[in-house]
């Protein structure tokens, strides 16, 4: 079906917001864009079910632009792990940043459910497929309605493979994360994560993006300036995040560093510190000195001009005073 269109994004787009998800080297499921440097899969992908045995190693998110390294620190799983029990439990989410994975097509996320009847596109891989190895694959599901936490669709056979990938509705909107079948040999469906689940561990608490379909040109929102700082190697020691703040602070002629909450995970301090520019006195100069602080950090860095162009939306150019 690639080249149909899809409601109003046509699918080929969409197919370009897939991924697969690898984990020691082997193809593990599926996953999908969610914004620049973003995507997302299914918890159990990464995790297995949590029982002994389940292969575990270095992940690695491969695009059709590359392959890209996933490190430890910058993936967020939801719950951390298993039950050992045969479903993982819910959410069963996970989002992993890949900071150099951006200037690509990313999936729009519904704001609503979709409801009983609705007819759902998966759009993944699999190794069930015509192609040796793993390939696309593309599965039409029809929902039933809830499912516990979880909601169950009908349909075309959900093979291992399968999880993680985007539900799309004929909106063209993402509207769930696909878990798992009934039956791995049966045609029998199987059941999702709802797009409400998803945004919730996208949102505000978490300082991570909601929706990723804003439009090119438009203002960038925090998680875009998150993901801009994070392919900064700098930015990846604590050490570096306090050298920024300091010369930020010298920049806004404060007595002190810039305040940002430490937090954890780079990840975290990093939104911390962009949600305190835009809630600063002057969210202008503030944005603008946290991208004169990292020029001078790293000059010679090829992330600064994603950087600057994204500060130079927020703020309206770097020609406006």
């Amino acid at each position: 079906m690639t080249g149909a269109p899809l409601g109003p994004v046509p699918s080929a787009t969409l197919r370009d917001c897939a991924v697969m998800i690898t984990v020691a080297g082997g193809f593990r499921g599926s996953g999908f864009l969610v914004a620049p440097g973003l995507a997302v899969t299914a918890a159990h992908v990464l995790r297995g079910n949590g029982r002994p045995g389940s292969t575990t190693g270095p992940v690695a998110v491969r695009h059709a632009s590359g392959e890209y390294p996933v490190t430890t620190e910058d993936t967020r799983v939801d719950p951390a792990s298993g039950d050992g029990t045969p479903f993982y439990p819910y959410p069963d989410l996970a989002v992993l940043a890949v900071p150099s994975l951006t200037g690509h097509p990313v999936a729009p996320l519904a704001d609503t459910g979709a409801g009983p009847g609705t007819e759902l596109t998966a759009l993944g891989f699999s190794t069930h497929t015509p192609t040796p190895g793993a390939a696309p694959d593309t599965l039409v599901l029809r929902v039933v309605g809830p499912s516990g936490a979880f909601v169950r669709v009908q349909g075309d056979g959900v093979r291992d493979g399968h999880s993680g990938s985007m539900l799309v509705g004929p909106d063209g909107l993402v509207h769930g994360v696909l878990k798992g079948s009934r039956s791995y040999k049966e045609d029998q469906g199987g059941w999702f994560t709802p797009v409400s689940a998803l945004a919730a561990l996208l949102g505000p608490g978490s300082d991570l993006p909601a929706p990723g379909n804003r439009p090119v040109g438009a203002e960038p929102g925090d998680a875009d300036l998150v993901t801009a700082l994070m392919a900064f190697p700098i930015t990846g020691r604590s050490d570096g995040r306090f050298d920024l703040l300091d010369r930020m602070g010298e920049h806004l002629g404060l007595p002190h560093s810039f305040e940002a909450d430490e937090r954890s995970s780079r990840r975290d301090h990093l939104a911390r510190i962009v949600h305190r520019c835009r809630h600063h006195r002057d969210e202008r100069a503030a944005l603008r000195a946290l991208y004169t602080a990292m020029e001078e950090l790293a000059p010679f860095d090829r992330a600064l001009e994603e950087l600057r162009l994204l500060v130079g939306r927020a703020t309206g150019g770097w020609e406006s005073r």
